[in-house]
């Protein structure tokens, strides 16, 4: 949610406002609700593109009032200047109207930091907000920076070359953005896409975010990740919402040579153009609708949730097809 600062509209208001109403009219400071919001993330040093692993609470002392209504969090990332890079709107965990005075409430996200033209400090602030139409802000308890945001931390955005190196190779098509938020980048795969990365000799979680289009499909789609030797994750997709899979692979399993391939297959492709009726005029072979592809050290991801371990895969038939040449991202 962006809520957009119009400096110059807003003093000429507050000076009109000063000289039209006597002292006594003007309306006086909300009443702070001692709701405390506050964040902890698994790295304050954050390479761009990277995954960053994110743990929010809310802390309703003793004296807070309970709200009228299911307010959305609001997290906003800002550069030094104050403009918001990215943010993490969302529902909270459990909805609001629910939270009880004494009690504190966490949950975990998973947020992937867009790559932008900035590194630097980014202050997070956090806070509530209605839906449309619901009424405003409500006061909480903490340092408010203005419109009801309160500061919660702040991190270094680092170079996105601080990160595992991939490198994209056969079976990848150009990466598209969404109309509806151009800030959203995605890439279909083939039926197979191969890429690789420089190995850390050390353990690794692999971050796969995706969707596809489910009724494309004859059958449930299923897709196949596998990391080095021959280990991974083989899963189904049942459904159009987008999936996030972490996969964690030992060091041993990705060998000993100075880069590890990792493969995405799906078990079926289809052709947009070629459906029974057309989905469109696309004559692309489709597979998987990557959102996100990384490779994380293990011991710099923390402990996040939903982690699972990368087990055996039956070998398959080498391709015969000579590979292109890569390229980068």
């Amino acid at each position: 949610m962006t809520f957009r600062r119009t400096w110059g509209l807003a003093l000429v208001a507050g000076l009109a406002g000063a000289l039209l109403l006597p002292a006594c009219s003007r309306r006086k400071p909300a009443e702070v609700n001692p709701i405390v919001p506050s964040i902890k993330m698994n790295r304050v040093k954050v390479p761009l593109g990277s995954a960053l692993e994110i743990t929010y609470t809310w802390t309703l002392e003793p004296g807070a009032k309970k709200l009228d209504q299911d307010y959305r969090a609001l997290v906003h990332f800002l550069d030094n200047h104050e403009v918001m890079l990215f943010d993490d709107d969302h529902a909270p965990i459990p909805p609001p109207s629910t939270w009880e005075p004494g009690k504190s409430y966490s949950y975990k996200r998973t947020r992937f930091v867009p790559v932008y033209p900035y590194v630097g400090e980014v202050e997070v602030r956090m806070g509530l907000y209605p839906h449309p139409g619901r009424g405003e802000r409500p006061a909480l308890k903490g340092e408010d920076r203005g419109f009801r945001e309160y500061k919660v931390a702040t991190i270094e955005l680092l170079p996105q070359t601080e990160n595992v190196f991939l490198v994209y190779k056969e079976g990848w098509h150009n990466p598209e953005t969404q109309l509806e938020n151009p800030s959203v980048e995605r890439t279909w795969t083939k039926k197979e896409a191969l890429v690789s990365f420089k190995n850390p000799k050390k353990d690794v979680i692999v971050y796969l975010q995706g969707d596809t289009c489910v009724k494309c499909f004859p059958a449930t789609p299923e897709v196949t990740v596998a990391v080095g030797k021959d280990v991974g994750l083989h899963f189904p997709i049942e459904g159009p919402e987008v999936f996030l899979k972490k996969i964690r692979v030992r060091a041993a399993d990705l060998g000993t040579d100075e880069w590890v391939d990792l493969r995405l297959t799906t078990n079926q492709s289809f052709v947009p153009k070629n459906l029974n009726p057309p989905l469109n005029n696309d004559d692309r072979e489709l597979g998987l609708n990557v959102y996100h592809l990384y490779v994380a050290d293990a011991a710099q991801a923390g402990s996040p949730e939903g982690v699972v371990d990368a087990v055996a895969l039956a070998r398959a038939a080498p391709s015969p097809a000579a590979a292109p040449a890569a390229k980068k991202r």
